[in-house]
């Protein structure tokens, strides 16, 4: 049995896949399997996955396209390693980044799950930002991390983790109720049952792209209802066992709201104005509380004049607020 499986779930990846493969082949860390589960692909990707002659690579091809939570299930399953890394068939590993998640999940028998610093880079592979959560390598109790995925979103980069099997195995399959956030869920559950570790050298590469199915989910105005699902799914488990965390669920929905909020912003940025007006009307349900600010009506009046009209709306708003303030006022006068 290897140390490592890594996983590439496919789909239709003809563009990226053979550099996901190419980013295994040149680990320094050699005890692993390539496990690739193709979900049904109508492109080349069959012939690019065949074509690479390791012997510690599977392919393996499934007849019906299942979507993504049930094709990272079959990863899952399919897995023979004691650790997992679930690779998205366009993102790529560092050369040394199965060897120094190994040593960490080797050394600290209580650590589920490893993550690390990861550079985004764009569809040529250029750098667009690097993503750090911390400025030193630790080894923390997961509640930490489990506190800021439920009110910060997911700050774990699906790019640069490394799963123990037994924590799958207790924390169950990826859930199939959701399109966005199934990795977030996931290490929600798996960090309140297990320590968590950080490596903060860039160890993986996010490849941001038009095609990518994150890029869809939010056009689609999915990723809303989807996260308000991870949080009201995550506190109803929770409260049983933890009830003093219940407190967090009012912050925790309305940072859904503000993310949500977000992500409309850059629709209208793209000009694309009926999923951003789509996206502010869902950010409304989740917390009614967003009809009171200001940036909610500037936003949506901008769907229809344009992203700059908002733009040019802030930065008036923000000059006059910085006159106020700057004003010199009067001395207060005191009655004797």
């Amino acid at each position: 049995m290897r140390k490592v499986s890594v996983c590439i779930p496919a789909y239709n990846g003809q563009d990226y896949v053979s550099k996901s493969v190419e980013s295994v082949l040149q680990q320094s860390f050699s005890d692993w399997e390539l496990v690739i589960c193709d979900d049904a692909s109508t492109d080349e990707t069959p012939d690019i996955c065949r074509s690479f002659q390791d012997r510690r690579i599977r392919y393996l091809r499934f007849d019906r396209n299942g979507g993504q939570a049930v094709n990272w299930n079959r990863c899952l399953e399919a897995a023979a390693g004691e650790y997992i890394v679930l690779l998205h068939q366009d993102d790529m590993l560092a050369p040394t980044y199965l060897g120094r998640a190994v040593e960490v999940l080797d050394r600290h028998s209580s650590v589920g799950l490893v993550h690390c610093s990861v550079q985004h880079v764009d569809a040529n592979g250029n750098p667009i930002l690097l993503q750090r959560t911390y400025e030193a390598d630790r080894v923390q109790p997961g509640e930490a991390l489990w506190r800021e995925l439920v009110v910060r979103g997911c700050v774990v980069n699906p790019a640069g983790v490394m799963v123990r099997k037994a924590a799958y195995r207790v924390v169950g399959p990826f859930t199939t109720r959701i399109h966005w956030g199934i990795d977030w869920h996931m290490w929600i559950r798996i960090a309140i049952r297990f320590e968590v570790a950080y490596l903060t050298d860039t160890l993986a590469f996010y490849r941001e792209h038009a095609q990518s199915g994150t890029g869809a989910v939010a056009a689609a105005a999915r990723n809303g209802p989807d996260e308000l699902w991870v949080i009201e799914d995550t506190f109803e488990h929770i409260g049983a066992t933890r009830p003093e965390l219940l407190a967090m669920r009012g912050e925790a929905v309305r940072q859904v709201a503000h993310r949500t909020w977000c992500l409309a912003e850059t629709m209208c940025q793209r000009g694309v104005m009926p999923p951003a007006r789509a996206g502010l009307r869902r950010a409304v349900k989740i917390w009614p509380g967003m009809l009171l600010q200001s940036r909610l009506w500037g936003l949506w009046a901008a769907t229809y004049f344009g992203y700059d009209w908002f733009r040019r709306m802030q930065h008036r708003r923000a000059s006059l607020s910085l006159g106020v303030r700057s004003r010199p006022g009067r001395a207060a006068s005191r009655k004797t």
